[in-house]
């Protein structure tokens, strides 16, 4: 490509992302994260505190831990929307529960001792201080580039200004702002992109199929392997496990 059509190119990127939908919802995202860490970290913080102070109480916790555990699996399917929604970003289902067969116990246990449900609520917990962050940069160069573009209209309506012994009318000065806010808004704008697309990457680990066990084709039905081989003949037209693993590559045999 010649340099010219790369040069106008590159301009047309630059002051395009005015005219992007995508940008503004990126900011709308960065703006949420504030309230909606808040909420998050309130409601972790008084259920785990609930729930464990309850274990004393024979196994009144229990119950509580269990309950806790689906209020993080459904904030965690919220936040996934919200980004495929607001950051137009690709993230795999969230399982229902880690795939365990047995008795009550051991899918309480299998619930807290999955690393996915641990990346989960560090996700959810760290919202809040990220939030904090993403909300005062959006504001900040949200604010300072309309404060500056629009400096004339602020300026024309008021009273002259007095510095040491001079008065003079802060209008025409004003006027050299107009352009260096239009500038500094396509600025801003690029910024707040690039911090959407590391919070959308950001989510996308956090948020994604975390148990390995659970197949991403939903297509593909359950295999029993729990038959011991050699017990018995096979009916006809039926596969062992080794031939169900050749013939079946989406499929992972642990």
């Amino acid at each position: 490509m010649p340099i010219d059509q790369q040069d106008a190119g590159a301009r047309t990127s630059f002051w395009g992302v005015a005219a992007k939908g995508q940008s503004y919802l990126n900011i709308l995202h960065l703006l949420l994260g504030l309230p909606l860490g808040a909420l998050y970290f309130t409601l972790l913080a008084t259920g785990a505190s609930v729930a464990l102070s309850l274990l004393v109480l024979a196994l009144v916790g229990i119950p509580l831990l269990v309950g806790l555990w689906y209020v993080i699996h459904s904030l965690v399917n919220f936040e996934r929307g919200l980004a495929i929604l607001l950051l137009d970003v690709d993230i795999a289902p969230i399982p229902v529960a880690p795939p365990v067969s047995g008795g009550l116990w051991k899918r309480f246990i299998a619930l807290w001792s999955d690393r996915g449900t641990w990346r989960w609520i560090q996700y959810l917990l760290f919202r809040f201080p990220v939030g904090i962050a993403t909300f005062t940069i959006a504001v900040t160069l949200t604010a300072a580039s309309l404060a500056m573009a629009f400096a004339p209209a602020y300026m024309w309506a008021s009273d002259d200004l007095t510095w040491v012994d001079r008065t003079f009318d802060p209008f025409p000065w004003s006027l050299a702002l107009v352009p260096l806010g239009i500038v500094f808004f396509f600025v801003s704008l690029h910024l707040m992109n690039a911090l959407a697309a590391l919070s959308g990457r950001w989510a996308r680990y956090s948020l994604g199929d975390t148990f390995p066990s659970v197949s991403k084709n939903e297509d593909l039905e359950p295999i029993d392997l729990t038959t011991p081989s050699g017990t018995g003949s096979q009916p006809e037209g039926s596969h062992s496990g080794a031939d169900v693993g050749q013939d079946s590559p989406g499929v992972t045999v642990s």
